[in-house]
């Protein structure tokens, strides 16, 4: 077998290779006897089906799978010995010509190469980069302590409506006329949270609520006609949500009001652990530093994203074999919608491909190591804070240390806690190689800037 390489350019090139009877026949032969030895058929005993039928039966068949299988191992080989950077798999180049298996047992295939570009960057403290510092105020230590509280805390019965309270009671569906409904619908056990209403005027109808007392709202219009709401108040249909825009009459049977817990070492131990934290001044510097590393890792997030755009301006122009990288992807779309996002986001695409080279090359600069240690860290950065959304700060190690276990060993979540343990090595990396322009900066002008 001959296989040669014709670089077009320097990210486009096409392998030629010419195969002979001789590459392949023999795996062909014993392939078939591996057959004939096998095959049952009327009138012949097992294994004793004549050689010249199975050749007629399975001859081409075989013969077109064994070239397959030796170009391609070809190949591979030949990709591999030669070192070749290749950005996409190897295709059959279009126009060339086409393999007759039937009429030829020599041939001449070729096959277009889409090579990765050479990146050419380099990163020191002569590259100035902003990282954003996001100031902790008291209003969000103030927030997270309320909702901590809230957590905590337990609703208990009053005589009348204030915001944010729970009522419960029986929905009656009204007529035009203001009575109820014949075969209307009536719900005996309905809880509402007015605050929670869409619409302004129908919230205000409750603020002078009692138990005991009647309120006439209308439940569409309350939230602004939005199926999924009105559905579960109403325990109907989606489907049958259009039905009901009329009035509903709400029977007030009691109103409850959350009680927040008390800030007591019982409330700080149930939040941190016992004796973690000592008073209130201990548990506001703890629920701030909480915040303050939440608030860290949303800058580092921030950072890489400005680090992509400074990389990515950097190295300037870059070429790509664009052809080949479009045509591959259109192939192995599944289905019309796939081949659609790789028409309409393909330049996004590309854009990504080589962020993706600019970062193995910046890895393999800053001397990035990734190893089983730190992807089982950033499992246990991901449990934590899956645990921390629950109100669950005080976790003990060896269940974060079972979840992450847990989650390395499905393959999917493995493989995205590798990017995400690259990406926490190589932002720790670039911080500490380039000049950080720090600047001090509140929340809400920080989401502003991803707006």
């Amino acid at each position: 077998m001959d296989i040669t390489l014709e670089k077009k350019d320097e990210v486009n090139g096409k392998l030629v290779v010419k195969v002979s009877k001789a590459d392949y026949a023999d795996k062909v032969e014993k392939n078939l006897k591996k057959i004939k030895q096998q095959a049952k058929m009327p009138g012949f005993r097992p294994g004793n089906v004549p050689m010249q039928l199975i050749q007629k039966m399975y001859g081409l068949e075989v013969k077109a799978e064994e070239l397959e299988k030796t170009v391609s191992e070809a190949m591979n080989n030949y990709i591999k010995e030669q070192n070749l950077n290749l950005l996409t798999s190897p295709l059959l180049a279009e126009g060339a010509p086409k393999v007759d298996v039937e009429k030829a047992d020599d041939f001449e295939m070729q096959f277009e190469l889409g090579f990765a570009p050479t990146i050419d960057i380099e990163l020191s403290d002569k590259d100035k980069i902003v990282y954003y510092n996001i100031q902790v105020e008291d209003k969000q230590v103030d927030d997270q302590i309320k909702s901590y509280r809230s957590r905590g805390g337990k609703f208990e019965e009053v005589d009348g409506y204030e915001d944010g309270d729970m009522l419960r009671g029986a929905l009656v569906e009204l007529d035009e006329n203001g009575a109820e409904k014949e075969g209307g619908i009536k719900v005996e056990e309905a809880s509402l949270m007015p605050k929670y209403f869409s619409n302004e005027e129908q919230k205000a109808l409750f603020k002078v609520a009692k138990p005991g007392e009647d309120v006439i709202f209308n439940v569409s219009k309350a939230f602004d006609g939005k199926d999924t709401e009105i559905a579960a108040i109403l325990k109907v249909k989606k489907e049958e949500v259009a039905n009901y825009t009329s009035d509903f009459k709400y029977q007030v049977r009691t109103i409850s009001r959350m009680k927040l817990a008390e800030l007591n070492q019982e409330f700080f131990d149930s939040i941190y652990g016992k004796d973690a934290v000592k008073d209130e001044d201990g548990f506001r510097a703890r629920v701030k530093a909480d915040i303050e590393k939440i608030y860290g890792e949303d800058s580092d997030y921030k950072f890489i994203l400005d680090v992509k755009d400074y990389c990515l301006k950097k190295v300037g122009e870059v070429k790509f074999p664009e052809e080949i990288m479009k045509r591959e992807m259109l192939l192995n779309a599944k289905d019309d919608a796939q081949k659609k996002t790789v028409e309409n986001d393909f330049t996004e695409i590309v854009k990504e491909r080589e962020w993706s080279l600019i970062c193995s090359k910046l890895i393999e600069l800053l001397k990035v190591e990734i190893n089983d240690e730190k992807v089982k860290e950033a499992a246990k950065v991901i449990a934590r804070a899956q645990f921390a959304q629950y109100g669950l700060n005080n976790v003990p190690e060896e269940y974060v240390d079972n979840y992450a276990n847990d989650m390395m060993k499905d393959n999917k979540q493995a493989n995205q806690l590798v990017g995400r343990a690259i990406d926490i090595e190589l932002t720790k990396a670039i911080k500490q190689t380039v000049k950080l322009q720090k600047k001090k900066i509140s929340i809400e002008d920080f989401n502003k800037l991803f707006a």
